[in-house]
């Protein structure tokens, strides 16, 4: 009788540790193991926008290209930087650059610095830093000069784009560098573009 007393004993205990014991494994192994870190999101983008500003032949008024930032990294930015350069003889040359009301309101700041560059290339830099974040969308607008009388046989009506690369930086707002990040470059297109008349009959 002390005999089955004892197996049952055993019995029960075995049955307990195979219940018990790989529960207790499941959990060690789940805890130990590191987070798994969270997706990348997406890149912080500026893009340089693009104007015709040919009102007819070797008539131009000045060219106007928006400055939009697209940031789907879910890192407030707190810092743009971008370096715009061009061909110093392709007949344009920076004006200036405004920031969107609502941006300078926010207590953003603007900083521009011009200089020639090597290789007949002009260089533009600007920068926007703002305490509290910079917003998605339009942030500035850059202004550029057509500063050659071009004639309607150079420019023609087929695209003549003058290219203008953006090399962009950003930073958080706690002062951190944001590594990914892209720059769209703009454009300025000289061609004329021809006033096109259209006429409407009506039938009676």
């Amino acid at each position: 009788m002390r005999m089955s007393k004892i197996s049952f004993s055993v019995l029960a205990a075995l049955f307990i540790g195979f219940v018990v014991l790989p529960s207790q494994l499941v959990f060690s192994q789940e805890t130990d193991q590191p987070h798994q870190a969270p997706p990348a999101g997406d890149a912080l983008q500026v893009t340089l926008g693009r104007d015709s500003p040919n009102l007819g032949g070797n008539v131009f008024r000045d060219a106007f290209l928006s400055y939009t930032l697209d940031n789907a990294t879910g890192i407030t930015t707190g810092k743009l930087t971008s370096d715009i350069s061009f061909p110093s003889s392709e007949g344009i040359a920076f004006e200036r650059a405004e920031l969107t009301p609502e941006v300078e309101a926010s207590g953003a700041t603007l900083e521009i610095e011009v200089a020639e560059g090597e290789d007949d290339v002009s260089r533009l830099k600007i920068t926007i830093s703002s305490n509290s974040g910079l917003p998605d969308g339009i942030i500035a607008n850059l202004v550029f000069k057509v500063i050659k009388e071009f004639t309607f046989e150079e420019v023609g009506t087929d695209e003549h784009l003058i290219t203008l690369d953006n090399s962009i930086s950003a930073w958080a707002t706690d002062e951190k560098e944001i590594t990914d990040v892209m720059g769209e470059p703009g454009g300025i297109d000289l061609a004329y573009a021809p006033v096109v008349f259209a006429c409407l009959f009506y039938m009676h």
